[in-house]
């Protein structure tokens, strides 16, 4: 008789994993705090009138060029490790495919929740993907990254199909905020969020999630995070993590193209999320993706070299936990944006108020409270709180959590 797939025993985990994990929640918290603050919605004029426009400047350069969708390829990755992972340990196991299915169906039902309080959920995307991912579970090992690089350049090629259409009739809006919509101003989207009406705040959220789904078509994000799916199982396969990842030379090359590349994809400015309507556009978001794709496994090269140098060093050990609880590390994330930064939830109420350079001393302080509850949680439990709920719900039954 078949048995029921289980949960990773600690003693089991791959700890680098972990930690990676750990760093890529790290640089997705900066970057997912430009939204909580208001930051991203503010008119650039009232971004001037905050004052201390060259630092604010400087960090939000930064931001662009090493944190802003690389880390949520890092988290992508490792999402389709943890999927060939099971896979691959539930091969000849009939009861896989219906476990699965419903562990992502209660992820989805996750991600909605959360979306509706935070528009820019990934866990709803990562669900469907994931069912996606399990009708093609069979696919042989070696055409994992013809798979991996297919998907992730998709977007490119609907892009060119894209301009030869339809985009040209598409007018070109006003870049008057970091984010802008064609039917409300940024003033109005600001106003909304600071209301101390928690309806009008939700209402506004879910315009925003509207056209956050929506700018999924010129993004083609579904097709990239199916991509990094297959390519985390292909590094997977291959022992990069073990191997590939601890050559010096390995993270140079990576290094070079990354920064190189992406350092031509800020001098062309272009934007993925956009339609492009020339071939300049087209040619802008391949270097784009070039780059962010060399750029995030020189990260993951890095980190590697230095865990296998000092894998005892108190920061891994703090991002070991801090990733070993994903789920609710990423959860919380948000639970705090909304309570430092929304008016409605009666505290801070700093929504749209302050410059990047204290809005990233914020986000700091909040990275380094959830370093230290996830380290203190784990003294006393097995599971991260939303992963023991979510694995006694895909297993129908309750595991033991101390």
């Amino acid at each position: 008789m078949p048995k029921i797939p289980q949960p990773t025993a600690a003693k089991n985990r791959i700890i680098f994993l972990d930690i990676l994990r750990g760093f890529a929640l790290s640089g997705i918290l900066f970057a997912n705090i430009l939204s909580w603050s208001g930051y991203k919605f503010l008119p650039k004029q009232t971004i001037l009138d905050l004052g201390n426009i060259n630092t604010n400047e400087n960090v939000y350069y930064f931001l662009k060029f090493f944190i802003d969708t690389k880390f949520y390829t890092i988290f992508s990755i490792l999402f389709g490790i943890g999927f060939y992972m099971q896979v691959s340990k539930n091969k000849h196991n009939p009861l896989f495919p219906a476990l699965y299915f419903r562990r992502m169906c209660l992820l989805l039902i996750i991600g909605i929740v959360h979306a509706s309080i935070w528009s820019g959920d990934i866990l709803s995307l990562y669900a469907l993907t994931g069912m996606i991912l399990l009708s093609m579970r069979n696919i042989s090992p070696k055409k994992l990254l013809y798979f991996a690089l297919f998907f992730y350049f998709t977007p490119v090629v609907l892009d060119i199909v894209y301009m030869y259409t339809f985009a040209s009739e598409i007018p070109i809006s006003r870049d008057i905020a970091l984010k802008t919509y064609s039917d409300l101003t940024p003033q109005m989207v600001v106003q909304r969020f600071q209301s101390k009406n928690a309806f009008i705040v939700f209402k506004t959220n879910l315009h925003n999630l509207y056209w956050r789904w929506f700018d999924f078509i010129p993004s083609g994000r579904p097709f990239k995070i199916l991509g990094l799916f297959f390519l985390g199982a292909h590094l997977y396969n291959i022992e990069f993590f073990k191997k590939g990842a601890l050559k010096l030379k390995n993270a140079l090359i990576f290094g070079f193209f990354g920064l190189g590349i992406t350092y031509i994809s800020m001098k062309l400015k272009g934007s993925p999320a956009q339609f492009s309507k020339n071939w300049l556009d087209v040619c802008s978001r391949l270097i784009h993706e070039i780059g962010q794709m060399n750029l995030s496994l020189f990260y993951i090269c890095i980190l590697a070299i230095l865990v296998d140098i000092a894998p005892n060093l108190f920061i891994f050990q703090l991002l070991k936990k801090y990733g070993r609880m994903s789920l609710s590390s990423y959860l919380g994330q948000t639970v705090l944006g909304i309570l430092i930064f929304y008016p409605f939830a009666n505290t801070f109420a700093y929504f749209g108020l302050l410059s990047l350079e204290y809005i990233y001393y914020i986000g700091a302080a909040m990275l380094l409270f959830q370093l230290i509850f996830s380290s203190l949680w784990f003294k006393y439990f097995k599971f991260g709180p939303f992963e023991w709920v979510w694995r006694c719900a895909t297993l129908k039954k309750w595991l033991p959590i101390k």
